[in-house]
């Protein structure tokens, strides 16, 4: 990383995130972990507002324990709100080392040619779209959560009913007296948590796609570095910039494998409450679509629920999608070279890179391997503790 401290991070793929964590109070374009935090009471206020809740979620399912269909959205919500507290905290403490992984895999990028740096131009855009549409899905549901109860209020009116403000999710506050003071504070202070806990998950979770994306674009130049070298001989019988090639390809391949562990010591202990938690939420959100006697609160549930299907996918399609390039980089080296066409000293010199790419590149989440089984795994799971739910009911 660059010593001097006015430089800026090249954020061109990466507005969505630098958007989700300035509403936090963060900085994503600076390059030093003393500068992460721009504005210490805004990621307070936020802090608090996910605290407080984790409170009223934790109080409500507290008294309201022997009644299933009514707590499960509230221990949803408690999930979410511990996962991203969890979250948040992993990103202040890693916060100089994310910034510096941006850095170095936009720094590595720039030394490659035109025809390469287009390719690794091309993931990148790749998680953009991916980083827009979670984004989307989170932002369509704080925009449900927040008109919801208004619709309802609307309908009891001209029902003639006395109209009540009703969150769609369960919460429950000392200060709670169910009238329409205590009622519109519970609302706005609701927004503040939403607000918080979505902008948390758009900009740690996207960010990991951005990682992935760009890792990815790398692999694609080195694919392209050892195509070049083939060709060398191949076509034009040129044996004197082989060693030459190979040793730079060792060099970038060697960059790309420190990637690899850097993201996963960086999101190591996310993913793993991020698989752990996520789970237990998404069973939560799937029986409460079916059980929860508040209507208000079933498009919340369709949607958050859908949000967390993507947040899971994100992690789990990122580990796949890692080993799936070092695999197709260790094919490429194998059917591209001229083998017939090759002297033997470069034979074995060939196989130097061969070895180093048939090591697996995989993302751990702790305990478990980032990769498409373990999507499958948690879907089962989830489902497994839904129909304990129902046995516990009945």
């Amino acid at each position: 990383m660059s010593s001097l401290a006015e430089e800026k991070q090249n954020l061109e793929f990466l507005k969505i995130q630098r958007y989700a964590m300035g509403i936090l109070g963060l900085d994503l374009g600076v390059t030093s972990r003393k500068q992460l935090i721009k504005s210490p009471g805004t990621l307070a206020f936020f802090t608090f507002s996910i605290v407080l809740f984790q409170y009223g979620f934790f109080n409500y399912a507290k008294d309201s324990i022997t009644d299933i269909d009514t707590i499960t959205s509230s221990l949803s919500m408690f999930n979410q709100g511990g996962l991203l507290l969890f979250k948040g905290s992993m990103l202040i403490h890693y916060g100089g080392k994310m910034l510096n992984l941006i850095w170095n895999l936009n720094s590595l990028a720039k030394e490659a040619n035109a025809e390469e740096y287009e390719k690794w131009l091309s993931e990148n855009r790749r998680a953009e779209l991916l980083a827009k549409s979670y984004f989307c899905a989170c932002l369509t549901s704080v925009v449900c959560c927040a008109l919801l109860p208004w619709l309802f209020v609307i309908y009891e009116y001209f029902k003639g009913v006395e109209p009540h403000l009703e969150l769609p999710f369960a919460v429950k506050f000392p200060y709670d007296d169910g009238g329409w003071i205590a009622s519109l504070v519970i609302y706005i202070l609701t927004l503040s948590l939403l607000r918080a806990l979505s902008n948390t998950s758009i900009g740690i979770d996207t960010l990991f796609g951005w990682y992935i994306f760009a890792i990815s674009g790398h692999f694609h130049i080195l694919r392209d570095k050892i195509q070049k070298a083939a060709m060398k001989i191949d076509l034009y019988d040129n044996h004197l910039d082989f060693q030459q090639d190979i040793a730079a390809f060792v060099t970038y391949h060697n960059h790309v494998a420190i990637f690899v562990e850097d993201l996963n010591e960086l999101y190591g202990a996310i993913s793993w409450a991020e698989i752990t938690l996520s789970c237990l939420q998404m069973c939560f959100l799937l029986y409460s679509l079916g059980n929860d006697p508040n209507l208000a609160s079933i498009p919340f549930h369709f949607l958050a629920t859908a949000a967390i299907i993507i947040q899971l996918m994100i992690y789990c399609f990122g580990g796949e999608k890692l080993k799936y390039e070092n695999d197709l980089l260790c094919k490429e080296i194998y059917m591209v070279m001229p083998w017939e066409k090759m002297h033997l000293s470069e034979k074995k010199l060939i196989l130097i890179a061969l070895v180093r790419t048939q090591k697996e590149t995989i993302l751990k989440g702790l305990f478990y391997h980032l990769n498409q089984s373990l999507l499958v795994f948690i879907f089962k799971t989830a489902f497994s503790f839904i129909t304990l739910l129902g046995a516990i009911k009945e």
